[in-house]
């Protein structure tokens, strides 16, 4: 194998990779990218076993061939290297050889032989807009849980569901809950899926698909598999292992019976949140909100006896006094993941869920759990 390639798309191949690649060394393996140079092209593959990322970029191949290279370290030494072009010619099936100007490299290889196969989903293929899937993973992406010992809620659930009877259009739903607060998004969908069908995408993949999603305005196409999920767009491929279970009822926990309604502005309620918060428990980060009339007050305290409290305006449905608290972390996810200028709350009482939203919409919806202040 031989080939000469641009620094700058080498080093953004290599770049994309480094996030899949296993760093905790439990397979030898799992630490490196293999390169492929065949057809003009040169592929770079990683994988961790769950996740798995796939992309090429043009460059002159003298001699096709195949190596597996530590990933980091060719990546590091390609980042520290001037704008150049970079030769990388194979010796040995152990031995590569990278050049860049006055620049000498002599690098570890492995069998290509040794390196994991990447898995291929089998499934029906959907093709999504870029924007519309940025939109809907960064208003969920902040709910999923951490807790190992619930792997079902470890993930993002995705939703196709089929044209109704009574004329519903078809419609793709991203739900995400870590039990102390649910974000859900839907949004129309062409065409009609045909099925009710449902995945969980496990967080590392969805962490992944952000990052591959902000980098330009390409399409992609998704397929969904029994065992696994493929993202497709031009010079990239994610194939992720899926969350095996079953995906909580979420429908349970949103809130049908709240009547108390407070309407304010998105982005000043945040902002007070986020300077009250700064004197709030540093484990709980509890903030309390008091509702009297048209005016809330945002109020904080911790151990060491400091305190602070903010006022704002807002439109309030119950002439009856109303508090309640929530943890301000969970609160400013919320309000972040929303674009509107308005946010609407909708109460049972200080102990149930609020029902969090933008009035001026209705494709996304938000439920938060209170807490004790």
């Amino acid at each position: 194998m031989e080939f000469h390639i641009q620094k700058d798309p080498f080093l953004k191949a290599l770049s994309r990779i480094q996030t899949v690649v296993e760093r905790r060394n439990t397979m030898t393996m799992l630490g490196t990218a293999l390169l492929e140079a065949q057809d003009g092209r040169i592929t770079l593959s990683a994988t961790d076993l769950e996740v798995s990322l796939r992309t090429t970029c043009n460059a002159e191949i003298r001699q096709e061939g195949s190596m597996a290279l530590n990933a980091k370290t060719l990546f590091e030494i390609v980042r520290e290297l001037p704008p150049t072009n970079v030769t990388l010619r194979m010796e040995s099936e152990s031995r590569l050889i990278l050049l860049a100007g006055r620049a000498r490299f002599e690098l570890a290889g492995f069998p290509t032989s040794e390196f994991p196969k990447i898995p291929q989903a089998e499934g029906e293929r959907f093709h999504f807009e870029r924007a519309l899937l940025v939109e809907m993973f960064s208003k969920t992406h902040f709910a999923m849980s951490s807790d190992d010992s619930r792997f079902t809620l470890n993930g993002v659930l995705l939703q196709l569901s089929p044209a109704t009877e009574d004329g519903q259009s078809p419609k793709v739903r991203m739900v995400a809950t870590d039990t102390h607060r649910l974000a859900m998004v839907e949004k129309p969908m062409t065409p009609d899926v045909g099925e009710l069908r449902e995945v969980i995408i496990p967080k590392k993949a969805v962490y992944e698909m952000r990052k591959v999603l902000e980098e330009d305005q390409d399409a992609l196409e998704i397929i969904m598999g029994a065992a696994h999920i493929q993202f497709i767009k031009p010079e990239l491929t994610l194939v992720s292992k899926l969350v095996q279970g079953r995906f909580p009822d979420y429908r349970r926990v949103i809130p049908s019976q709240n009547s108390i309604r407070l309407n304010m502005d998105r982005q000043e309620l945040d902002s007070v949140v986020k300077r009250i918060s700064v004197l709030s428990h540093e484990k709980s980060r509890g903030i309390r909100m008091h509702v009297h009339g048209s005016l809330m007050k945002v109020s904080s305290n911790n151990p060491e006896q400091e305190a602070g409290e903010e006022e704002i305006s807002v439109q309030f449905s119950s002439e009856d006094p109303f508090a309640i608290g929530f943890n301000a972390r969970y609160l400013r996810d919320i309000l972040t993941a929303m674009e509107g200028t308005e946010v609407c709350f909708v109460f049972k009482d200080d102990e149930s869920p609020a029902l969090v939203f933008d009035p001026n919409r209705n494709d996304a919806l938000f439920v938060l759990m209170p807490m004790r202040v």
